[in-house]
């Protein structure tokens, strides 16, 4: 193993499931889904190449358990922050935005998230999309909802769209903290800031107006 790899794996869980977990987020990370096979997360973890099969079942199997250790947490926040504001009523933009941007900020959010989700949208669509859909199909559906609820004069499907690039927004923020030619600093502080610049960018996005997209005239 080349030592930058040991070095950069550092086993946190003592159960047998949660060495092959460690060892699967180091690899994903350092060498995308193509190029880690279950035999070198196996090695990693100092376990049987049966045990990844028996736990995990496949490579998917376990990428798909390596991404949804990390965004159950964060998962969970976002939902129990909508469940208030739905429960109160309040479908005001800024904090529905507030409620799914401030987990990032959370003492639960694991170091290496950003990490994983980069690489992960960095993998072809067939790998990505399944996945993505599957750990943020839900609490997608629930906020744009609400959002639908704060802006009903948008069309759905424009709003559809403003979503989504509000999402990619998110996902570039999290690879890279701070713009390109400035200093970066990975401080609770400085991620802060990050975030709530977003929340304006996010805010100033979804509440447009005068600028939709026009269909074409046959």
């Amino acid at each position: 193993m080349p030592s930058a790899e040991r070095a950069s794996y550092v086993k946190t869980s003592s159960n047998t499931q949660g060495k092959i977990l460690d060892a699967a987020e180091t690899l994903f990370i350092e060498k995308g889904f193509a190029a880690t096979s279950l035999r070198a997360i196996a090695n990693l973890a100092s376990v049987n190449l049966a045990a990844t099969h028996y736990h995990f079942g496949s490579k998917e199997g376990l990428l798909s358990a390596t991404i949804h250790r990390r965004i159950e947490p964060i998962n969970a926040l976002r939902l129990a922050n909508l469940n208030q504001l739905e429960a109160e009523q309040n479908f005001a933009v800024p904090v529905i935005i507030a409620a799914m941007f401030d987990p990032l900020l959370s003492e639960e959010i694991d170091p290496n998230l950003p990490l994983l989700i980069a690489r992960v949208h960095g993998e072809p669509a067939s790998i990505s999309r399944p996945l993505l859909e599957k750990e943020f199909g839900e609490v997608g559906a629930r906020y744009l909802a609400a959002m639908e609820k704060a802006l009903p004069g948008v069309d759905p499907v424009d709003l559809r769209w403003r979503f989504h690039m509000v999402i990619g927004s998110m996902v570039h923020l999290l690879n890279f903290p701070s713009p390109l030619q400035m200093e970066t600093d990975d401080s609770l502080q400085a991620r802060r800031e990050g975030i709530e610049r977003l929340k304006l960018f996010a805010i100033a996005g979804l509440t447009q107006t005068g600028i939709e997209m026009k269909e074409e005239k046959q």
